[in-house]
């Protein structure tokens, strides 16, 4: 059995037992739904430049690709960021949104300074705002978390800032945040490989292991563990900014 199957079978065994209120599930199910208007499905990520170069071309290049944005790029940073931001808000006794303002504003600064690239900072920023401003019309007791901020807000900061304010629990939030971006991602590889539906959905499948472990790493972080080595995927979506024909924004 691969290593990363055994790890998410001891943390499915070990892990305590997470509840959440129905209207907190049903919320986290809505927030993480295709139907959820962010724009995810316009971002590639840099996927669109390494199949314009035909470096990825099928099933196993695709999964290999998102897999390392999880276990070693942008996806294992905005998990800790996402966490950071939770526990920020969690922890504050205070309701004042000045309060909150000012616990986001360093948070969501060191996420937008270690966005990779302009199309990586326009998708971060993009979907955060689309997210904030549709959790804040969908979901009762949540302030428009965008509008406390100096700056454009990143989508971890939103989500996790927004997740705590809901009071979904964030051994739940943050693995349904990883899979919505990697599906997003598997989603848009069935679009430009292109994929098959059985074949993506093996990807989504076989992703989750690495989804588990990155959550529960994740959700016991500090900022010091912020760090990205998938340097490949960073210049993919710096080409991609003078890529000849584009489908995707990003």
């Amino acid at each position: 059995m691969p290593t990363a199957h055994i790890i998410m079978m001891h943390m499915i065994t070990t892990m305590p037992n997470v509840k959440a209120s129905i209207s907190a599930q049903l919320t986290l199910q809505t927030w993480m739904s295709s139907a959820f208007p962010i724009g995810s499905f316009t971002c590639s990520h840099g996927l669109e430049s390494v199949i314009a170069n035909q470096i990825l071309n099928d099933q196993e290049s695709a999964e290999h690709y998102i897999r390392s944005i999880i276990e070693h790029g942008s996806g294992w940073n905005d998990a800790v960021f996402l966490a950071h931001a939770y526990r920020a808000i969690s922890n504050t006794t205070s309701n004042n949104c000045a309060d909150y303002k000012s616990i986001l504003n360093v948070i969501n600064d060191l996420a937008l300074a270690l966005c990779s690239g302009s199309e990586r900072l326009t998708e971060t920023t993009q979907l955060g705002y689309a997210f904030t401003k549709a959790a804040a019309a969908s979901t009762k007791n949540i302030p428009v978390i965008a509008k406390l901020v100096d700056k454009e807000i990143a989508l971890p900061i939103a989500i996790g800032a927004c997740g705590a304010l809901a009071q979904i629990p964030l051994e739940l939030l943050l693995p349904a945040s990883i899979q919505s971006t990697s599906s997003n991602l598997v989603w848009i590889c069935t679009r430009l490989v292109p994929l098959g539906q059985s074949q993506a959905l093996s990807i989504i499948a076989n992703l989750n292991p690495a989804i588990a472990v990155c959550a529960q790493r994740a959700s016991n972080s500090s900022l010091d563990d912020l760090g990205s080595c998938a340097l490949l995927i960073d210049l993919a979506s710096i080409e991609h900014e003078e890529l000849h024909s584009r489908i995707c924004i990003t």
